[in-house]
């Protein structure tokens, strides 16, 4: 059961465990040496980092955790975001006195706390620092892309609305919602290709190793524990979609080979990453083991990246992995999903109780990561990141 933490001084225990060996559980157990001098803590936890020290911590991997190690503890502190999914970790384990920390930045004792305020001046320093060199790298990027690749090709016209002939397609006769939302504009010139290092793949792979996610936070989180229970060790993996070699860099920390599929073509100069364009996979004679498609179906019909408009695209594109996967192959998917049908034009549609059992015809639900019916159910237009493993029948 998961307690509500306000106050170390309220934590009945002799000896408790953090769970979370990151910067954030790192400021907890300093602060409990200063307002609870009297607690031991004797160790930290943490689902990804292997077993070690840090800190001069003992530091042990859940699969690590064995009952004597827990019968020593009175409490365990969650020092995380992903408080809910670790919650269950330890509870399955036997384990229940556990306590997530919520002070409020209400609390008077911190609204008097300068280093509050201190830490929001640091913050917009930061931005600044980020924006500057964003901003010098960005004219250099224009310059040498020119420069090596020439004038930029025309991209596709960019539709900022639904054509009225379409609109009861995209609608489903009325079943999902058109929401006003602000314009995308990705399209990129087809000569002007992505280009993936060995420097870059090198860069992912150290921060996955320090436990870093990309943008998409905790469906990094599940999508880990789906590799470690879904082995790709020694496969060809197709990933649909890519900005840049996250999604590979994970396949390749699992022991896959990814092969990355997009429509405009994408220099690889890493062994380790192969690629293919949307064409050129259409002349591709044997299927893939897996695939991965994080964050790229809802786009697909809805023209913010050059593509043409169809109310169907997504579909189409999810009809399409039955030939690009092996019979019994698995995909590792998310999409946005929601209770009811929605589209933010032209940036995404989310999945509801209609759509999604469309974009499902022909695979199998193996599992799933953060999807709930009752929680979607509780807040109908809410949107959600799930993560699903489906099957090829």
């Amino acid at each position: 059961m998961l307690n509500v933490l306000h106050s170390f001084a309220n934590l009945k225990a002799n000896t408790i465990a953090i769970y979370g060996a990151g910067a954030y559980g790192l400021s907890v157990r300093n602060d409990i040496a200063q307002e609870r001098p009297d607690i031991t803590v004797a160790c930290f936890l943490d689902t990804f980092k292997p077993s070690g020290t840090i800190d001069d911590f003992d530091l042990v991997n859940i699969n690590d955790v064995d009952t004597t190690l827990l019968q020593s503890l009175d409490a365990i502190i969650i020092a995380s975001a992903n408080y809910e999914d670790i919650g269950e970790k330890v509870e399955k384990l036997g384990f229940s006195s556990l306590y997530i920390l919520m002070r409020s930045l209400e609390d008077e004792k911190l609204r008097q706390d300068k280093n509050v305020f201190e830490a929001t001046e640091a913050l917009i320093s930061e931005r600044d620092y980020h924006r500057y060199f964003h901003t010098m790298y960005y004219w250099r990027y224009l310059a040498l892309r020119q420069e090596h690749f020439g004038d930029p090709a025309p991209v596709p016209p960019l539709m900022t609305s639904i054509p009225p002939e379409m609109r009861e397609a995209f609608t489903m006769g009325g079943q999902c919602e058109i929401l006003d939302y602000k314009v995308w504009d990705k399209r990129y010139p087809s000569n002007y290709p992505l280009i993936y290092t060995d420097e870059e793949v090198d860069d992912c792979l150290r921060r996955i190793d320090e436990g870093e996610n990309s943008i998409y936070g905790q469906l990094d989180v599940w999508f880990r524990e789906a590799l470690q229970k879904y082995p790709i060790e020694g496969t060809e993996v197709a990933v649909m979609g890519s900005l840049t070699p996250w999604y590979e860099s994970l396949c390749i920390k699992f022991g896959g080979h990814p092969v990355t599929i997009d429509y405009n073509a994408i220099i690889s100069k890493t062994k380790r990453i192969s690629t293919l364009t949307t064409e050129e996979l259409k002349s591709r004679k044997s299927g893939f083991d897996h695939a991965i498609s994080i964050s790229s179906f809802e786009h697909d019909g809805l023209g913010a990246y050059g593509d043409p408009i169809d109310p169907d695209g997504d579909l189409k594109a999810m009809r399409n992995m039955k030939n690009v996967i092996k019979p019994g192959g698995l995909m590792f998917f998310n999409v946005p999903v929601s209770w009811d049908d929605m589209i933010y034009f032209n940036e995404f549609r989310s999945y509801g109780r209609v759509r999604l059992a469309m974009m499902f015809e022909g695979f199998e639900l193996v599992d799933s990561w953060g999807y709930s019916e009752s929680r979607l159910q509780a807040e109908p237009k809410k949107v959600f990141n799930p993560l699903f493993v489906l099957k090829n029948k």
